[in-house]
């Protein structure tokens, strides 16, 4: 057990590896030529792709040794205090630069805290900071601008493979087990109710009125309990397509908790992009 909660040996090796790739980024970012490198190659990126409402402070590279790192001084004002009307322009301007180091360049900015981003007495986004960064390898970013297709044409039954290629499910679990596991059912409702809008409000009564469809006018607490009574009936079916015997499970939850661990896994860059 850690900190008195029950730990399996799945959740000590799934800690190790996301704590390794913490120690790999923290050593990192003591390396201030890589992060030399890394503040020009972005602004460079930037330049090419004419996205030039968004920038890097200028590196001295001339001053830049393995224990020091000057770039030329930036006035602004960070953007989560700026009183400027502007300021929502630039926050979409920092979307779409995070955006386009995610699929595109491949190199992200990982330290985006409200510190990092200036807004330039120019009216520019400045991101400042490189020295954490994480390296986007082509693979996953094909895998990435999979999933966003999937999602926007609603192709909710490609979702499997795509948590099996962006690495959230082992590489030995089939697609099929995936969907077996209800997690396509989960993922099409969420956006569903996502894509139509409306804030968290409209969304409950939508939700609501999609149960009362599906189960009757019923009170708050009965479709609780009726979405509970079809949800563990889905439970006892996959158990029983794989051949358990359910009459012989005391917790059906518990145990498909149990089996749909083996199912997922987090890939070590969600430490960066969550």
């Amino acid at each position: 057990a850690a900190n008195g909660i029950k730990t399996d040996k799945e959740d000590i090796a799934a800690a190790i590896s996301l704590v390794d790739e913490w120690g790999r980024g923290f050593v990192a970012e003591t390396d201030y030529r890589l992060e030399a490198e890394n503040t020009i190659r972005f602004e460079k990126a930037m330049r090419a792709r004419g996205l030039d409402a968004v920038c890097a402070p200028a590196v001295v590279e001339d001053l830049v040794r393995d224990t020091v790192l000057v770039t030329e001084w930036v006035e602004g004002t960070r953007l989560d205090r700026d009183a400027s009307p502007d300021v929502p322009r630039l926050c979409g301007v920092a979307i779409n630069a995070y955006l386009t180091m995610l699929l595109d360049t491949g190199t992200l900015h990982c330290d985006p805290h409200p510190g990092n981003l200036l807004r330039t007495l120019d009216g520019r986004l400045c991101i400042l900071d490189w020295g954490m960064t994480l390296a986007v390898p082509d693979d996953l970013q094909y895998a990435l601008l999979e999933f966003i297709a999937h999602i926007n044409v609603e192709d909710y039954d490609a979702i499997p493979q795509d948590f099996i290629n962006l690495g959230f499910s082992p590489p030995d679990v089939s697609a099929e087990r995936l969907q077996k596991s209800g997690v396509t059912d989960g993922i099409s409702f969420a956006f569903r109710q996502l894509s139509a809008g409306g804030g968290p409000k409209k969304i409950q009564e939508r939700v609501k009125n999609e149960f009362k469809e599906r189960y009757g006018d019923l009170d708050d607490k009965e479709l609780q309990q009726a979405a509970r009574a079809e949800m563990l009936t889905r439970m006892e079916a996959q158990l029983a397509s794989e051949g358990v015997d359910v009459k012989g499970v005391t917790n059906v939850m518990e145990e498909m908790s149990r089996r749909n661990r083996e199912l997922f896994q987090l890939p070590p860059y969600v430490l960066y992009v969550a």
